[in-house]
Parts: structure tokens; C-alpha cells; sequence
């Protein structure tokens, strides 16, 4: 039972980061086509994650971990090195920016701990 809410919580984590994606895409696709398209599809993938961690389908919960580490190393890469499709530095880092990296972070801890709980039932 302890493990429901663990996934509540994770689950309610990857639909904010999805709702601050969807803003954040809605509000630069007028000016930058491909890169609010790619935030809102990445935003569709957060949903889906989050059904995958609520509907508990176990087998998923690893890929679940891959997607949540790869959009880590997106955000936190692109302030280092040449975005991808960009080419080159994003220098912006805003509150938008630190509060989703809290929720990448969070969420990469959570659904690692989730994955390991999982794994001793």
C-alpha cells in the first residue's frame, strides 16, 4: 500500500513537469517552431509516464527512469554544451529552468526507488 502513494507522488511530479512544459511550448512556438513542438511532445511523454507509474505497469518502469534521466541531460547539457537541433549554449537559466531540474532530479530518485521496492515484492 505504501508503494500507491509513492507512485501518486511521482505521478502528480511528471504531470507538473508536463502542465510547465506545455506553457513553456505554447510560448515560443510562434518564434520557434520545432523547439515548442518538441517541448509539447515531451510534455505528451511526461502524461504517459505518469499513467505508466499510476496504472503500476512495472515492466515499464525502467524506460520510465531512461526518460527522466535523458530530459536531466537535456536541460543541464544544453546550458554546458550545444543544444541539440540548436547548436549551440542555451545561457537561460531562470526560475523555470532550477524548478524543473528539482522535478528531473525528483523524479530520477523517486522512480529508482520505486524500481528497487518493486523489485523485492
Amino acid at each position: 500500500m505504501r508503494l500507491v502513494y509513492l507512485r501518486v507522488i511521482i505521478g502528480v511530479l511528471f504531470i507538473v513537469w508536463a502542465i510547465l512544459h506545455i506553457i513553456y511550448g505554447l510560448s515560443i512556438i510562434h518564434f520557434l517552431a520545432l523547439i515548442g513542438l518538441f517541448f509539447i511532445v515531451d510534455a505528451i511523454l511526461s502524461v504517459v509516464a505518469a499513467v505508466l507509474v499510476l496504472l503500476n505497469i512495472m515492466v515499464m518502469f525502467i524506460p520510465v527512469l531512461v526518460y527522466s534521466w535523458i530530459n536531466y541531460i537535456l536541460l543541464t547539457g544544453s546550458r554546458i554544451f550545444p543544444a541539440p537541433v540548436l547548436g549551440y549554449r542555451i545561457p537561460v537559466i531562470d526560475p523555470l529552468v532550477i524548478i524543473v531540474a528539482i522535478i528531473d532530479i525528483a523524479l530520477i530518485f523517486l522512480v529508482t526507488a520505486l524500481w528497487i521496492l518493486t523489485r523485492r515484492h
